[in-house]
């Protein structure tokens, strides 16, 4: 995202894709070294970056590290199928659906934050609509584009958790900048061991996402697979190797901060069970994790659009973003009832147009949301602070 302004800068710079996170990274230390150095000559660090929280702890727990899922899947087996049915009904109308129709309206009003990308938006989303449209007139149902929905959901899920992750391991490196300069970076200057993690975490949620959909199932739609069941023992070492750094980093080195931890410790947590539920084959567990795990994507990805939007209200550009983001919670319960309600009733009446809808607005966010978390390569000429903005 591009900014322009001295308070959004940082936000900004730290929610970019992770694919390009690693080229701003010395732009963001310096930053980070230099207002902390302004605002304490002492080099301390007030407690909420120290402990690395976006909001607050609280704030943090309940919608981004979502830590009371557990509370939820608890409520969820003792209530019976019509407390699951319940809170079906509240995730798919009012947690999912406004999760993924927000995307549209970043698109509207942000414009990539001053570089006007509306015919890039249009262009991408009309291209989706017809190849949508081409394929529900050639086959006759939404089978196909289900699948499609499944996949490309599945690669949504792995890089939004390991965007967040790396926002919070932003944080802690903020927290750390009194150190000097050159250990600061010394993660900056390994950017083999960045792209191994990322390769690794996202591998990980992915094999978890494909054994829920039945790979390696005996009774599953895969045949051939069951060998698959076998390797789960060891793809659950990596969630312990992540967990198991990051504490690690957080009580002996110092180097990873609170929230990182409660953040990696809740998904890694979360994940790890959906697989060993599929690994025993036990399809309630599997459906209520995976219920669990919507409601954990949706409200994180919405908690940090919320936390981006907060960082546009310094913005000193009279423009839609920044009327936009002085009134965004309230703007957010408005949006979430009529998106809840209006899906709802679509839903009743016509529920085939209402799937085929939603998988459209679901397309459009998996491809938006690559598009405008993304930074720009900053040029060779540019300055620190416009490598920031960029």
């Amino acid at each position: 995202m591009i900014v322009s302004d001295a308070v959004p800068q940082t936000r900004s710079a730290i929610l970019v894709d992770a694919d390009d996170r690693e080229h701003a990274a010395d732009s963001v230390d310096v930053t980070q070294q230099t207002r902390g150095r302004e605002t304490s000559s002492a080099g301390a660090l007030p407690a909420p970056v120290r402990s690395g929280f976006l909001f607050s702890p609280a704030l943090d727990l309940f919608f981004i590290a979502n830590a009371f899922w557990p509370l939820l899947l608890l409520v969820d087996r003792l209530g019976g199928i019509a407390t699951h049915q319940s809170l079906l009904f509240w995730q798919i109308y009012f947690v999912t659906a406004p999760h993924r129709w927000i995307t549209l309206i970043l698109v509207t009003v942000d414009h990539h934050k001053g570089v006007d990308r509306r015919r890039q938006f249009l262009a991408f989303g009309t291209a989706i609509l017809v190849a949508c449209l081409c394929l529900k007139m050639g086959t006759g149902s939404l089978l196909c584009l289900g699948v499609i929905d499944y996949i490309w959901n599945a690669w949504h899920f792995a890089s939004q958790h390991h965007g967040v992750y790396r926002i919070y391991q932003r944080k802690s490196k903020s927290a750390n900048s009194s150190e000097p300069a050159g250990q600061s970076q010394s993660v900056a200057s390994k950017p083999w061991a960045a792209s191994l993690e990322k390769a690794v975490f996202r591998c990980f949620m992915l094999y978890v996402i494909a054994r829920v959909a039945g790979w390696g199932w005996s009774e599953g739609p895969f045949d051939g697979f069951e060998w698959v069941s076998s390797v789960d023992w060891f793809v659950l070492l990596i969630p312990v190797a992540f967990v198991g750094r990051q504490c690690f980093q957080y009580a002996v080195t110092g180097k990873a901060s609170l929230a990182s931890v409660a953040y990696l410790t809740s998904v890694m947590t979360l994940f790890a069970s959906l697989l060993l539920a599929s690994h025993h084959e036990n399809n309630q567990w599997v459906v209520q994790l995976a219920l669990a795990s919507a409601i954990f994507h949706s409200l994180e990805y919405m908690s940090i659009v919320t936390w981006s939007m907060s960082g546009s209200r310094g913005s000193s550009k009279s423009n839609a973003l920044a009327s936009l983001s002085k009134m965004w919670l309230f703007f957010l319960i408005v949006f979430v009832v009529v998106i809840g309600l209006g899906n709802y009733l679509l839903s009743r009446g016509y529920f085939e147009l209402w799937v085929f809808v939603n998988i459209v607005v679901a397309f459009w966010h998996y491809c938006f949301d690559g598009m405008i978390w993304k930074s720009r390569k900053p040029s060779s000429a540019a300055s620190p602070a416009t490598a920031v903005a960029s």
